[in-house]
Protein backbone atom coordinates (compact mmCIF):
# COMPACT_ATOMS: atom_id res chain seq x y z
CA UNK A 1 0.00 0.00 0.00
CA UNK A 2 1.36 3.43 -0.92
CA UNK A 3 1.54 6.27 1.53
CA UNK A 4 1.01 9.74 0.10
CA UNK A 5 1.89 13.05 1.79
CA UNK A 6 0.22 16.29 0.71
CA UNK A 7 1.85 19.57 1.78
CA UNK A 8 0.22 22.96 2.20
CA UNK A 9 1.57 26.26 3.47
CA UNK A 10 -0.08 29.52 4.48
CA UNK A 11 0.78 32.51 6.62
CA UNK A 12 -0.49 35.17 8.96
CA UNK A 13 0.87 38.26 10.65
CA UNK A 14 0.62 38.55 14.42
CA UNK A 15 2.27 39.98 17.50
CA UNK A 16 3.45 38.06 20.53
CA UNK A 17 5.59 38.45 23.63
CA UNK A 18 7.04 35.51 25.48
CA UNK A 19 5.88 35.62 29.08
CA UNK A 20 9.27 34.43 30.28
CA UNK A 21 12.34 34.97 28.12
CA UNK A 22 15.60 34.64 29.99
CA UNK A 23 13.76 35.41 33.21
CA UNK A 24 11.86 38.47 31.96
CA UNK A 25 8.72 39.35 30.05
CA UNK A 26 9.60 39.99 26.42
CA UNK A 27 8.46 43.15 24.63
CA UNK A 28 5.59 42.58 22.21
CA UNK A 29 6.75 42.36 18.61
CA UNK A 30 5.39 41.48 15.18
CA UNK A 31 6.20 38.46 12.99
CA UNK A 32 5.17 37.17 9.60
CA UNK A 33 4.36 33.59 10.61
CA UNK A 34 4.25 30.71 8.13
CA UNK A 35 2.68 27.33 8.81
CA UNK A 36 3.13 24.18 6.75
CA UNK A 37 1.17 20.99 7.23
CA UNK A 38 1.91 17.54 5.92
CA UNK A 39 -1.19 15.39 5.56
CA UNK A 40 -0.98 11.63 4.98
CA UNK A 41 -3.30 9.47 2.96
CA UNK A 42 -2.94 5.75 2.29
CA UNK A 43 -4.82 5.49 -0.98
CA UNK A 44 -5.64 7.46 -4.09
CA UNK A 45 -9.22 8.48 -4.72
CA UNK A 46 -11.20 7.69 -7.86
CA UNK A 47 -9.79 10.76 -9.63
CA UNK A 48 -6.20 9.63 -9.03
CA UNK A 49 -5.12 11.93 -6.19
CA UNK A 50 -4.68 11.33 -2.48
CA UNK A 51 -6.27 14.53 -1.16
CA UNK A 52 -7.38 17.71 -2.89
CA UNK A 53 -4.53 20.27 -2.63
CA UNK A 54 -7.02 23.13 -2.58
CA UNK A 55 -9.10 21.59 0.20
CA UNK A 56 -6.02 20.82 2.32
CA UNK A 57 -4.75 24.41 1.95
CA UNK A 58 -8.20 25.96 2.50
CA UNK A 59 -8.55 24.16 5.85
CA UNK A 60 -5.19 25.63 6.88
CA UNK A 61 -6.04 29.13 5.65
CA UNK A 62 -9.33 29.09 7.57
CA UNK A 63 -7.58 27.93 10.76
CA UNK A 64 -5.04 30.76 10.51
CA UNK A 65 -7.52 33.52 9.63
CA UNK A 66 -8.60 34.22 13.25
CA UNK A 67 -4.92 34.74 14.19
CA UNK A 68 -4.17 37.29 11.47
CA UNK A 69 -3.39 40.79 12.77
CA UNK A 70 -3.88 39.74 16.40
CA UNK A 71 -1.77 39.50 19.52
CA UNK A 72 -1.18 35.80 20.20
CA UNK A 73 -0.97 36.60 23.92
CA UNK A 74 -4.75 37.13 23.81
CA UNK A 75 -5.66 33.84 22.10
CA UNK A 76 -7.35 31.71 24.79
CA UNK A 77 -5.53 28.52 23.80
CA UNK A 78 -2.13 29.84 22.74
CA UNK A 79 -1.83 32.09 25.78
CA UNK A 80 -2.33 29.25 28.30
CA UNK A 81 1.46 29.16 28.32
CA UNK A 82 4.09 31.41 26.80
CA UNK A 83 3.11 31.99 23.15
CA UNK A 84 6.18 30.37 21.61
CA UNK A 85 6.32 28.95 18.08
CA UNK A 86 6.12 25.53 19.74
CA UNK A 87 2.88 26.51 21.50
CA UNK A 88 1.43 27.85 18.25
CA UNK A 89 2.26 24.50 16.61
CA UNK A 90 0.60 22.52 19.42
CA UNK A 91 -2.59 24.57 19.31
CA UNK A 92 -2.86 24.51 15.53
CA UNK A 93 -2.33 20.74 15.51
CA UNK A 94 -5.20 20.34 17.99
CA UNK A 95 -7.45 22.53 15.86
CA UNK A 96 -6.51 20.98 12.51
CA UNK A 97 -6.39 17.26 13.31
CA UNK A 98 -10.16 16.65 13.25
CA UNK A 99 -10.61 18.71 10.10
CA UNK A 100 -8.04 16.72 8.15
CA UNK A 101 -9.45 13.45 9.47
CA UNK A 102 -12.87 14.54 8.17
CA UNK A 103 -11.51 14.64 4.60
CA UNK A 104 -9.76 11.26 4.90
CA UNK A 105 -6.27 12.41 5.85
CA UNK A 106 -4.18 12.55 8.99
CA UNK A 107 -1.93 15.33 10.19
CA UNK A 108 1.61 13.93 10.14
CA UNK A 109 3.52 17.08 11.04
CA UNK A 110 3.19 20.81 11.30
CA UNK A 111 5.95 23.41 10.91
CA UNK A 112 5.81 26.97 12.19
CA UNK A 113 8.15 29.72 11.04
CA UNK A 114 8.51 32.70 13.33
CA UNK A 115 9.83 35.04 10.65
CA UNK A 116 11.82 33.81 7.65
CA UNK A 117 14.67 32.05 9.46
CA UNK A 118 13.34 30.43 12.64
CA UNK A 119 11.35 27.22 12.31
CA UNK A 120 10.02 24.55 14.64
CA UNK A 121 8.55 21.20 13.57
CA UNK A 122 5.91 19.24 15.47
CA UNK A 123 6.03 15.60 14.35
CA UNK A 124 2.81 13.72 15.09
CA UNK A 125 3.46 10.36 13.47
Amino acid sequence: MSHWVVHARAGFEARHALTTYKGEVEASHLHDWQVEVRIGADTLGPEGYALDFHEVRQILVEALAPLHETDLNTDPDISRSSPTAERVAEVLAERLTPQYEAIGGRLLSLSVWEGPDNQVDLILE
